[in-house]
């Protein structure tokens, strides 16, 4: 069965030659999709949230705010400076995860269960809702993929899902790649991990997604790709 790797590459095929693209705190999988890109030759501008700008190389640790992560950059971009682009239209991708995401792309990284007294009180959005709505497109990876992920309606709507008009967005999980159709508003099951079947993504998922034919079947990692995806984690972080 495909894992974090296979999640990794996914994210990275999404990314496109003059993207400039942000990760933010616990993005480990994020950097190293960005890094997968740049090493396939796609020319990507990289902001993150330890503000280093556009790294050479990376080295992970457990935090993604660490800017020891972050080595040979150019310079400084100020978070705050991020928000600003987005503000303005010209951030191209952000990347999110979530505990809960719903047939209508909303996204719970607040709680689960009730609000007021949940079964599990999450880390919170940070500038989730603000981001999600004014990045061009979003990447989100999940680490599992069940019916207590992708479900029917998320216990808490964090950030919103895309508009008529809104950003687009893909969802990579161990088993698929989805895409949100903006003009339906529901998320769409366009591509398949190495080693799934359609049929086993729709049982491991709390609703049934619309299916566009003929579905991708990506590529899997290769072992120069493993390879550097060692390198670049040498403790394996993306996996934890």
């Amino acid at each position: 069965m495909p894992g974090m790797d296979d999640v990794i590459k996914c994210m990275a095929q999404q990314l496109r030659d003059g993207d400039i693209v942000y990760t933010g705190l616990a993005s480990v999988p994020a950097v190293l999709a960005v890094m997968l890109a740049r090493y396939w030759g796609r020319e990507i501008t990289f902001l993150n949230v330890a503000e280093i700008y556009e790294p050479v190389d990376v080295s992970i640790t457990p935090s993604s705010g660490d800017p020891n992560v972050f080595i040979g950059g150019r310079g400084i971009v100020t978070s705050l400076d991020v928000f600003d682009l987005a503000r303005r239209g010209l951030l191209d991708v952000m990347f999110f995860s979530a505990a809960q995401v719903d047939r209508r792309g909303n996204m719970n990284l607040s709680v689960i269960g009730n609000y007021e007294k949940p079964r599990v009180r999450l880390p919170g959005g940070a500038a989730a809702a603000y981001l999600c709505r004014r990045a061009r497109r979003i990447i989100m990876w999940l680490k599992e993929h069940s019916s207590r992920t992708l479900v029917e309606r998320v216990d808490f709507i964090t950030a919103p899902g895309p508009t008529v008009n809104g950003p687009k967005l893909s969802i990579c999980t161990p088993k698929a790649l989805f895409e949100f159709d903006n003009s339906i508003g529901e998320l769409v099951l366009v591509g398949l991990l190495p080693g799934s079947t359609i049929d086993d993504v729709i049982n491991n998922m709390g609703f049934r997604p619309r299916i566009r034919e003929p579905v991708t079947i990506l590529e899997p990692v290769t072992e120069d790709e493993v390879r550097l995806l060692n390198k670049w984690d040498p403790n394996n972080v993306r996996s934890r």
